[in-house]
């Protein structure tokens, strides 16, 4: 009889034990499962990287209008110039000789008494007259000579791959020419601001803002972008490192390539929760808060979507708790690229 109330009693206590065990485990799995989440206000900051070249706003490759051969020339490569400025000059001896013939034509027909003489010989006058001053080919817009490919003596025929004797470019007008994706295109406005950094510059950012957004969307291997321009901001005087800024902004020339991240978000002090924290129904955002020893699922209206996180616009408070599945938080952390999330609490495992 007391051996066989032993072994009820061992066989009692075993099955205990191994519940007791598997209690444990289950309730360990639960907690390790989950985290939470206080709320606290933040700064949260996102940008896009976009990739592009120095541009000149006004450039212009001066073109002979005229044939003929060259007499003169009047800059080197590197010179500035003002619009107007005579470059090269041509032989104008056979445009003299025209005019002047025009010119007989048209005094004799004055005298002839032909309105319809009169007015022909009156447009050949201008004629060679307009052709004898493009002998002197000027520059159309203020800037420096980047490229000079005529010398004294050369030949030069209008409308032909050798009627380019040179080009101008206003280095004092630049602009950076990019494109963003078609993801980001909502993002980007005029006015905003971004950093850019160029492999020419080490260690000097400069002060850029968006200033176009093209109209047309541009389609190349598949990959549909919108061209923007970014115009380079001059720093104030009490900016750091304005010294060094304003001395590289001096050399920057067209051509060069540069990266620029844009900001397209910029906000102090909200809520943000992890995108792992909200479940959505039938099109309304929903959080799991803790009270105490229990939950309660709550609606919240939810703003800006980060990479890993949302806005929260209403609904909670700081210094709640909420809970966050766990695994689904890692998830998303591995696959964030975007949108910074600063000043946070540190979620509590």
């Amino acid at each position: 009889m007391k051996k066989s109330f032993v072994y009820t009693f061992i066989l009692i206590s075993i099955i205990f034990l191994f519940s007791s065990c598997s209690n444990n485990n289950q309730q360990s799995d639960v907690d390790q499962s989950i985290i939470e989440y206080t709320v606290q206000k933040t700064n949260i900051v996102d940008t896009i990287t976009v990739y592009g070249t120095v541009e000149a706003e006004d450039s212009a490759e001066v073109k002979a209008l005229v044939s003929g051969v060259v007499e003169k020339v009047y800059v080197e490569e590197g010179d500035s110039v003002k619009a107007g400025d005579v470059l090269v000059e041509l032989d104008d001896s056979d445009y003299r000789l025209t005019y002047i013939k025009a010119l007989q034509d048209y005094e004799t027909a004055k005298n002839s008494g032909s309105k319809l003489l009169i007015e022909q010989r009156q447009l050949e006058l201008e004629i060679a007259k307009r052709d004898l001053e493009r002998c002197k080919i000027t520059s159309l817009v203020d800037g420096v000579v980047t490229s000079l490919s005529v010398k004294v003596g050369d030949y030069v025929s209008k409308g032909t791959t050798v009627d380019v004797v040179a080009k101008v470019v206003n280095v004092n007008n630049l602009y950076i020419s990019a494109a963003v994706e078609e993801m980001d295109y909502s993002k980007v406005k005029i006015g905003q601001t971004a950093i850019v950094s160029f492999d020419a510059f080490e260690n000097v950012s400069f002060p850029a803002k968006v200033t176009y957004i093209g109209s047309e969307a541009q389609t190349s291997s598949g990959i549909v972008t919108i061209p923007i321009k970014l115009s380079l901001v001059t720093p104030s005087e009490t900016s750091p490192n304005y010294a060094k800024i304003k001395e590289a902004m001096e050399k920057i020339i067209p051509g060069l390539s540069c990266e620029a991240e844009i900001v397209v978000l910029n906000k102090t002090s909200v809520i943000t929760v992890p995108s792992a924290a909200i479940s959505f129904e039938d099109g309304k955002a929903y959080v799991t808060v803790k009270n105490g020893t229990s939950t309660e699922k709550r609606q919240i209206t939810v703003g800006d979507k980060l990479s890993s996180s949302y806005e929260v616009l209403d609904g909670l408070k700081e210094g709640e708790t909420i809970v966050v599945n766990k695994s689904s938080s890692s998830s998303n952390s591995n696959n964030r690229n975007m949108g910074i999330f600063m000043g946070g609490p540190a979620p509590r495992p």
